[in-house]
């Protein structure tokens, strides 16, 4: 498939007659189809739409897909959040109409429902770019090896050359079919240019490097050993301290008149602290969560009556895999939510098993 890069941006205008075509070739990997209009075939340019005698037929060039979206609605649609569909920002009243129009994108309610584009100022409603949106930008359909160790929203490290400091950056999207993806700097004192997102190299995106467990503030000999000689978890207390210890680092005070660098990897340090203190805090949200309501929820077992089974495979039919064992399940003190996430893991191994394979 030929690349779309906003180089090949190109102010010429398409026929409806040719745009139907071209489109229809968007849905088709690029190739345009044969039993459109004859005419209309012979009207496309060779620049847009190239003939493959190997392939047999015409294909989209990136000169093509560049007619079918100008400069600022590429960018709309590369900007995209693969993951929800929602187009960043505001949007033109012209090139939503031209978007929708040509089903690049469509106008959602807050339950993904179609409405008409009348209805766009209504709360809720939002653009979300459609597949073949994402066909003519080159975005994945579904998550690429590369989103499984770079999810859309998680902190990434940016290096743009050779010898200077990586940028903490947050990624916004899934690596588009030209080897870009779009992140966002982050970080304190940067400037207004340096706050906008940007299409970077995929190849450029690093993970973001973990604090090491000997620099962290009142980390005690007990926290260390239970990480290396699997002793009994800290309790909520201890790992509230080591919480604050974390905090403490990610606003560690900068050293007045300090050299550039040593501000420069200040920085990074506090980025990575933050990072960490996020990912655990997480885990300590889970763990104080369940905590408190496990006298409630799930320490307790109880008996569920044939009716209640049937009531909670009809809720919830992932548990149909579970057959008989719900019930056992829940004398053993399982809440019904608690099976569903059990199910979900094990399909979800079996699936990532099935594909390595």
């Amino acid at each position: 498939m030929s690349v779309f890069t906003t180089a090949d941006y190109t102010t010429d205008k398409l026929t409806p007659g040719q745009r139907r075509v071209m489109l229809a070739a968007v849905d088709a990997d690029g190739q345009l189809p044969d039993g459109a209009n004859q005419r209309v075939l012979n009207n496309i340019p060779e620049t847009w739409a190239r003939t493959d005698a190997a392939a047999g037929g015409r294909f989209l060039t990136a000169e093509g897909r560049a007619a079918l979206a100008p400069l600022g609605r590429f960018s709309l649609l590369a900007r995209a959040n693969p993951e929800t569909g929602s187009l960043p920002g505001t949007t033109g009243h012209s090139d939503m109409l031209a978007l929708v129009r040509d089903g690049l994108a469509v106008l959602q309610d807050s339950d993904g429902r179609p409405v008409p584009v009348a209805d766009r100022w209504e709360r809720g409603n939002s653009l979300r770019i459609t597949e073949r949106g994402r066909r003519l930008v080159g975005m994945p359909l579904t998550a690429p090896e590369f989103a499984e160790r770079h999810p859309v929203g998680s902190r990434a490290m940016w290096k743009q050359k050779e010898g200077e400091p990586a940028r903490p950056v947050a990624i916004l999207g899934w690596p588009l079919a030209n080897g870009t993806v779009y992140v966002m700097p982050v970080g304190t004192h940067l400037s207004y240019a340096a706050c906008r997102d940007r299409p970077v190299p995929a190849e450029q995106i690093r993970p973001a490097p973990q604090v090491p467990t000997t620099t962290v503030a009142d980390r005690s000999d007990e926290r260390r050993n239970t990480m290396t000689d699997r002793k009994p978890a800290p309790t909520l207390d201890a790992e509230l301290e080591a919480l604050r210890g974390l905090a403490a680092a990610v606003v560690k005070p900068m050293t007045p008149g300090a050299e550039t660098w040593e501000q420069v990897k200040t920085l990074e340090e506090r980025a990575t602290a933050g990072y960490e203190l996020a990912e655990r805090f997480a885990e300590f949200d889970q763990q104080a969560t369940a905590d408190r309501r496990a006298p409630k929820a799930w320490s307790i077992g109880r008996e569920l009556s044939e009716e209640q089974v049937a009531a909670e495979l009809e809720k919830r039919p992932e548990l149909r895999a579970l057959g008989g064992m719900v019930a056992t399940l829940a004398q053993m003190g399982m809440a019904p939510w608690q099976m569903a996430n059990l199910v979900r893991k094990v399909q979800a191994h079996k699936q990532a098993g099935a594909e390595e394979s």
